[in-house]
């Protein structure tokens, strides 16, 4: 009898978290409702009408007592309170501290796809150690390593150029008639990538909704677009138990009507890992003692990156900071983790220009440049000295505090800069565990070698 009610709650735990995580938490959902009634009674609203009503997040937070940001907060249809549905309406932020309530289309169910999966195969380990600690964003960079973005898309050496919250520049747009002007929204971009002539915007969830916010899409699309290169938006669910990605491309014609989303193409692609890669073929790598200081530079895509605007023809410090949105300090991070790299040099005019091996990079795809970029991080001491210690002893757990041990020793830092040098190197193995899988990597930055990996 216990056993079988221990599985009941097990199971509606799941499910309720399964819930949770798509946004339509029953109680939640039922105070949401009756929050917004309240704030509508107070302000007087006339929903029945076409008119766009604003509201302030001040106001939300007086009459409800909540989070105004988790009030307007809808990312599936099914989120949405009843008496919004029943009157055809939505809210849209129009910047940090107000918000609109529209009527129009705000929603789009997501199109059906064939039920028959396209096999995509690599050599790169699914991220299975992950399933329930990390975010859509390991997902995205194990579909871009395993070079299945490139398929979805058609476009070669992408790099991730942008991930994280950011705010909308200034913008109109029409629903249903009525002229919306933004300014300073926030959004949030699961991953941006980049090849030489089109900007690819991602919004990813794990697990499949019904329906989704079309400003989840329309608004990174505003904020990227006209930026020398074509925009793209692609709406993507992964479903990790079953090794499952599920993608579809959409586009707005006109761009200047958030309801003029149209479906161009989707598909489904199931990950079959063959001849899986082995941490065998990177224990090799010889390390370069002239590598000893690791730079802080924690963002190995930032350093890629770099790489690819070099190429596109940013070759001086100020255009670099302008473009990567960095502040001089960082900057220069980025620059000298790209040199000791190998990847960047400065010609005589003293201007940055690509190596032998910089010019390699940029036209590799998937498994390939992934592999590079792990062979050129290992040849730093302390990363190559880490590895083989977990390599040759698979019970062997590496944690922050013997990093940083490992750091006094093998350099001259001290003080505060051990510590940030040590979550620069969990950083640089984190990523080799996206990308590659070959190692694991917990919450706490303790690093061991991959159970499912030769």
């Amino acid at each position: 009898m216990l056993l079988r009610d221990r599985a009941i709650r097990n199971c509606l735990f799941a499910i309720i978290m399964y819930k949770q995580r798509l946004g339509v938490s029953p109680s939640s959902s039922r105070r949401k409702a009756e929050k917004w009634s309240d704030v509508i009674q107070r302000l007087n609203l006339d929903l029945a009408n076409d008119t766009v009503y604003y509201i302030k997040a001040r106001q939300i937070k007086e009459i409800t007592n909540e989070e105004p940001r988790l009030m307007v907060r809808m990312d599936r249809l099914e989120a949405v309170p009843r008496l919004f549905k029943d009157t055809n309406r939505f809210i849209l932020s129009i910047s940090r501290k107000e918000y609109a309530l529209v009527r129009g289309l705000g929603f789009h169910k997501i199109e059906r796809l064939p039920e028959s999966p396209i096999v995509h195969h690599t050599r790169l380990r699914f991220p299975s150690s992950t399933f329930n600690t990390e975010s859509e964003s390991i997902f995205l960079d194990y579909a871009n390593s395993c070079g299945l973005l490139q398929m979805i898309t058609g476009q070669d050496s992408l790099a991730l150029t942008f991930r994280g919250r950011t705010t909308t520049p200034s913008f109109s747009f029409h629903v249903n008639g009525s002229k919306i002007n933004v300014n300073g929204a926030q959004i949030e971009v699961d991953a941006g990538y980049e090849s030489f002539d089109e900007m690819l915007l991602f919004e990813a969830k794990i697990g499949t909704p019904d329906s989704f916010n079309i400003r989840q899409i329309y608004y990174p699309f505003r904020t990227f677009l006209g930026k020398n290169k074509i925009t793209r938006n692609f709406f993507l669910c992964v479903e990790p138990k079953e090794r499952t990605y599920s993608f579809w491309e959409y586009e707005f014609k006109p761009y200047d009507r958030l309801d003029s989303i149209n479906f161009v193409h989707g598909m489904r692609v199931k990950i079959s890992v063959t001849k899986m890669m082995t941490a065998k073929s990177f224990v090799a790598v010889n390390e370069d003692r002239n590598k000893i200081n690791i730079p802080q530079a924690d963002d190995v895509n930032k350093i890629i990156e770099f790489c690819l605007r070099v190429f596109e023809g940013y070759d001086t410090s100020e255009k670099m900071r302008k473009i990567l949105g960095l502040v001089k300090r960082q900057s220069s991070y980025y620059r000298q983790a790209s040199e000791i790299i190998g990847l960047v040099e400065m010609n005589d005019g003293n201007k940055y220009r690509l190596t032998d091996i910089g010019e390699k990079l940029v036209q590799l795809q998937g498994e390939a440049k992934a592999s590079l970029v792990c062979k050129l991080l290992l040849q730093f001491p302390v990363i190559n000295e880490i590895f083989i210690d977990i390599s040759s002893n698979r019970t062997k757990e590496v944690t922050r505090k013997e990093i940083s041990n490992r750091i006094r020793k093998n350099s001259y830092i001290s003080g505060s800069t051990v510590y940030r040098r040590t979550q620069t190197i969990v950083s640089w193995f984190r990523w080799i565990r996206s990308n590659l899988g070959i190692v694991d990597v917990d919450k706490s930055g303790n690093i061991r070698i991959s159970p499912q990996v030769l």
